[in-house]
């Protein structure tokens, strides 16, 4: 029998993405996840802990993400749904969002909509080159631990996330029929700092939108030191690849209950 997943973990995987459960500002490539064991931790940004012969990258500018315009989620349980939609909307609330539950009566299940995504990253290439060509600045024993190739302990670097300022939200009555919602109900509820408004006469598509991009998908590598050099390897977006982490993330060591677990396990060969 197959392990089955939280598609709120899980929604963006195909896409080659993983989760950010709790949509926030701030998370950037060079961004550095820890874990150690069971607990994780938001360690920064790597150039705050790396000294490189070398400028630390820089991202690019936002980009479009073709390959999501227009694309939809598998159908999800209805409170599978609405707990996805309430953690976007306390990132665009900038805190926690109020129930939906009774706008959605009458709903089986809900599908979300990829709208004006766009995406920001660093090629893995030359964030390999700037670590091959450095090392640790910091002599902080709890950073050097994360890079210490200690068994179940790891860093992970963001080299890309994806971010948006909307999202739409398809209600679904049964596998066939549409169902339309209370949009003027909605728009009571959440108040004037989300704009919510549908995408056709028929009110079955809402689109939410927030005053300012959020980010919630990023792709990650490890880092890892291999025949005495650092390097980066890959690692695919997975259930365990999904984390949150709370409004401030400016300040180094997030408090690790406000983290959602992340178990990586592939290393390079040679590892232990």
């Amino acid at each position: 029998m197959g392990i089955c997943k939280d598609p709120r973990l899980t929604y963006l995987n195909e896409q080659g993405y993983n989760v950010i459960r709790l949509p926030r500002k701030g998370i950037t490539p060079l961004g550095v996840l820890g874990r150690d064991h069971r607990a994780k931790n938001w360690l920064g940004t790597l150039d705050q802990i790396w000294q490189s012969d070398i400028a630390p990258p820089k991202p690019g500018d936002p980009q479009p993400v073709s390959t999501l315009k227009g694309t939809k989620t598998s159908e999800l349980k209805l409170s599978v749904g609405l707990d996805i939609l309430a953690n976007a909307l306390s990132g665009m609330l900038g805190g926690s969002a109020p129930s939906l539950d009774a706008a959605y009566q009458g709903a089986k299940s809900v599908q979300f909509s990829f709208q004006d995504v766009r995406s920001v990253g660093i090629d893995p290439f030359v964030v390999g080159n700037f670590l091959a060509k450095g090392d640790l600045a910091d002599r902080n024993p709890l950073i050097k631990r994360y890079f210490s190739n200690v068994k179940d302990v790891d860093a992970l670097v963001i080299t890309e996330v994806l971010e948006a300022k909307s999202v739409g939200v398809i209600a679904k009555k049964d596998a066939t029929k549409a169902l339309a919602v209370d949009v003027p109900n909605i728009k009571a509820v959440l108040g004037a700092k989300v704009e919510v408004s549908a995408t056709d006469s028929s009110n079955v598509e809402v689109k939410y939108e927030g005053p300012d991009y959020l980010v919630f998908g990023f792709k990650a590598f490890g880092i890892g030191m291999l025949n005495g050099e650092w390097q980066i390897y890959g690692v695919a977006p997975s259930e365990e690849g999904s984390f949150a982490v709370g409004a401030d993330i400016g300040k180094p060591f997030v408090e690790t209950a406000q983290l959602v677990d992340i178990d990586i396990e592939p290393r390079p060969l040679g590892m232990m």
